[in-house]
Formats: C-alpha cells, sequence, structure tokens
C-alpha cells in the first residue's frame, strides 16, 4: 500500500515537473476574403505523452458559451460559419497547434484561444487569447522589371507572398492578344512566409511599347493587380524625310529661290542621335531627339545632290536620304532668255555707234561738193590756187574723218568690255 502511494505521488511530481504551456502572439491581423494564420506551439507533461490528444480552438473567452471554431475528433460540434473553412496546419503530436481560417470575414474578427483534451485523463486551456483583426484586402503581387529589349526573350516575374498556408492564392496574367507569351507558376518557402510566383516569357517588339500587362492575384471572394507597362528599347527605324509634305519618291526638283525647311524623323528608344550631312560634310545634328530640321536655301547647283540624314542609339542605326535637283529646263529657259537679251543689247549699240560714224561721213562729204563746184571759168592761176586750196581742204577732210572714227567709234565700242558682256 505504501509502496503505490509512492508511485502515485511520483506520478504526481512528475506530471508536475513538466508544466502545461504555449506560444502564441496576442494579435494577428489578417485581410478580408483571404487566409489567416495563427501560430501556436504547445507543451503538456510528459506522462500523457502516449495517449492522443484533442485540439480544439474557441472563438470566444467566456467559459460558458464555448462556440467551437475547430475540433481536430468531431467537425460536428464546429459553428456552421467556421465549418470547412478551418484546419490546423500540423501535428498535435509534434506540439504544433497553428489554426488556419480561410476566406476571412469582418464576422470573424474576435478572441481564439487553444485546447487540449486526453480523454478520461486531463484537459487544458491555454491563455492569453489572441486578438484577430480583420481589415479590407489591400495586398497587391509586385512585378519585377527587367531590361526590354526587342528581338530578345525576357521574363518577366511577378510575386505574392503570404504566411498563411491555406487556400492558396493564384497568380494570373493579362495580356493584349497582340503579345503572345508562356507562364509558369512555383511556389517557395522562406521560413514562415510562402512565395508565391508566376514567370510570364515573352519576345518583345517595337510594336509592345506602352503596351500594358497585368497581374492578378485571387482568393475566392477578393483580389487584386499589379500593372506593368512595357518598355521596349529597340533600335532606330521608321524614319521619315518630310519637306512640306511627305516625300514619296526621296526627290525634289526645284528653282524656287525661297529657303526651304526639311525634317528627319525616326522612332527608337531610348532617342537616337540625329545628323545632316552634305557631300561628307555635317550640316545640321542633334542628341537624344528622335526629330531634325534642316535650312535649305535656294536651289543652286552647288546645293543639289544627296542628303542623308543617320539616325543611331546603342541598339543600331538607320540612314535615310532626299536627292535635291535643279529644273534644268526651267534654268535652261532663263539662262537663254538672259543670254539673248545681252546679244539683242551688245548688236542694238553697235549699229547705234555705225550709224552715227556714217552719218558724220556723209555730211562732211557733202561740205566737200559744195566748195569744189565752178562758177565760170577760172584763169590759170586762180585754178592753181583753187587746186592748192581744195588739196589742203581734202587733207583736212580726211583729217577731221579719221577723227571722229577713232574719237566716236572706237571710244564708244569700250562698252564691249562692259558689264553687258561680263553678265553674259
Amino acid at each position: 500500500m505504501l509502496e503505490k502511494s509512492y508511485f502515485l505521488l511520483s506520478l504526481l511530481q512528475a506530471g508536475l515537473a513538466q508544466e502545461w504551456e504555449a506560444n502564441t502572439p496576442r494579435e494577428v491581423v489578417a485581410q478580408e476574403g483571404s487566409c489567416a494564420q495563427i501560430p501556436c506551439r504547445y507543451s503538456y507533461p510528459s506522462h500523457l505523452a502516449n495517449l492522443p490528444p484533442v485540439g480544439i480552438w474557441f472563438n470566444n473567452e467566456d467559459q460558458r458559451t464555448l462556440p467551437t471554431v475547430f475540433h481536430s475528433k468531431d467537425h460536428s460540434r464546429e459553428l456552421a460559419r467556421f465549418r470547412h473553412r478551418t484546419q490546423l496546419s500540423g501535428d498535435l503530436k509534434d506540439g504544433d497547434c497553428s489554426l488556419i481560417i480561410n476566406n476571412i470575414t469582418q464576422e470573424d474578427a474576435g478572441s481564439y484561444y487553444f485546447r487540449v483534451e486526453f480523454v478520461n485523463v486531463n484537459s487544458y486551456s491555454y491563455r492569453p487569447a489572441t486578438q484577430l483583426h480583420v481589415s479590407d484586402f489591400k495586398d497587391k503581387p509586385t512585378i519585377f522589371p527587367e531590361e526590354i529589349i526587342a528581338g530578345k526573350r525576357v521574363n518577366l516575374s511577378c510575386t505574392f507572398n503570404t504566411t498563411c498556408n491555406g487556400t492558396a492564392p493564384v497568380l494570373t496574367w493579362d495580356t493584349p492578344t497582340a503579345i503572345p507569351g508562356s507562364v509558369s507558376n512555383t511556389v517557395t518557402q522562406h521560413g514562415v512566409t510562402l512565395i508565391y510566383t508566376s514567370v510570364l516569357s515573352l519576345i518583345p517588339s517595337p510594336r509592345h511599347q506602352g503596351k500594358t500587362l497585368t497581374c492578378r492575384v485571387s482568393y475566392p471572394t477578393v483580389s487584386s493587380e499589379q500593372i506593368f507597362v512595357l518598355t521596349v528599347q529597340y533600335s532606330p527605324w521608321n524614319l521619315t524625310i518630310t519637306f512640306l509634305r511627305v516625300v514619296e519618291d526621296s526627290l525634289i526638283n526645284s528653282t524656287d529661290r525661297n529657303s526651304k525647311m526639311i525634317i528627319c524623323s525616326v522612332e527608337s528608344f531610348p532617342a537616337s542621335n540625329l545628323t545632316w550631312s552634305h557631300l561628307h560634310v555635317i550640316m545640321n545634328r542633334t542628341s537624344s531627339n528622335n526629330e531634325l530640321w534642316l535650312k535649305l536655301p535656294y536651289a543652286t547647283y552647288r546645293k543639289t545632290g544627296d542628303y542623308q540624314c543617320v539616325a543611331e542609339n546603342e541598339h543600331g542605326a538607320v540612314e535615310g536620304s532626299i536627292t535635291i535637283t535643279v529644273d534644268r529646263h526651267a534654268f535652261g529657259e532663263w539662262k537663254a532668255g538672259l543670254f539673248g537679251a545681252g546679244i539683242a543689247l551688245s548688236v542694238g549699240l553697235s549699229a547705234f555707234f555705225i550709224f552715227r560714224c556714217m552719218r558724220t561721213a556723209r555730211n562732211t562729204g557733202r561740205d566737200h561738193s559744195a566748195q569744189t563746184k565752178h562758177v565760170g571759168r577760172d584763169s590759170p592761176e586762180e585754178q592753181l590756187d583753187k587746186s592748192r586750196q581744195k588739196d589742203n581742204k581734202g587733207q583736212e577732210i580726211k583729217s577731221k574723218l579719221n577723227s571722229y572714227v577713232e574719237e566716236d567709234l572706237y571710244e564708244n565700242c569700250k562698252c564691249d568690255q562692259g558689264p553687258v558682256y561680263g553678265n553674259v
């Protein structure tokens, strides 16, 4: 009898040596529609280690009502609004009593505590209780940006983190039909955090620039999304040269003496460096700008030829050109008209000078004839005197005639070297 009493006392002391303990947080915050988890670790006296524990979670600290949230042995004891929504995340035999509540509602807010029962032996309720707060669903997935280059495959990652190992969130991508791609999903764990990842793999092109991608996380009753705008880097393309209108044949044929402006524009990202050149001489340039103007003076032969526009950025380059020509037919008519006017003017001046010279000579001859007419018959001495006077007069007239020709004709013909011929 004494030995039996001693044995019972030893068991009681052993039980007291291993206390009833639990480790639970004072507060937990969950978002409506998602999953909530109340972490819990517990211990009990070692002499009960071989007995199956029964785990129970209650939603109210009032011992009189005992609204059951979860019952590991008999789910029929659970309140209807919690049934099929609650579970344990671990094994009671391993000391894990963590509670999971799926599809959280505002009504789920309140205090929760855990109780363990050993059939026909012992039971224990662990305090203090944990206060559960329920907020609106605000969490969004995260998209990690990558350098996006046209023609190169890129993997865009969208992730969502949670510490609740209940109903899993679902990640999906919404993409325009013009952007085909493939999607792969994975789940990893880092400590108590579960990381859900969805990877969208695609090959972008310049036409995808500015397109919107959406990554959405969904629970049974709630969802949220993150928007991502594609910024595609690509080499210059679609180079256009404009001269009052789009130049379709890359040719300007003009005799307009007014200056003109032509513009070179291109599509690229990042913006290109543009250069206008003519006969390998740079006429104008700009940096990080997808358009460049060039002022053209009126058309001359020295300004005709090809004008090149080159656009380049770190991904490539593109070149375009335009040909400036002079309308040779119109230019020839203008030149012929000027040349003909010069000839007509020179011929007219020459005729005028010759007419003047001839008129002067004619007048001189008339004076000579009037002076040599006979009036009666002169004596031999008079005839000799008149003959001498005639010779002297002839010499004088000849001298004057020569003087007129030199002074008038040749002097006025100096206009041959003047501006008329010089401009022809």
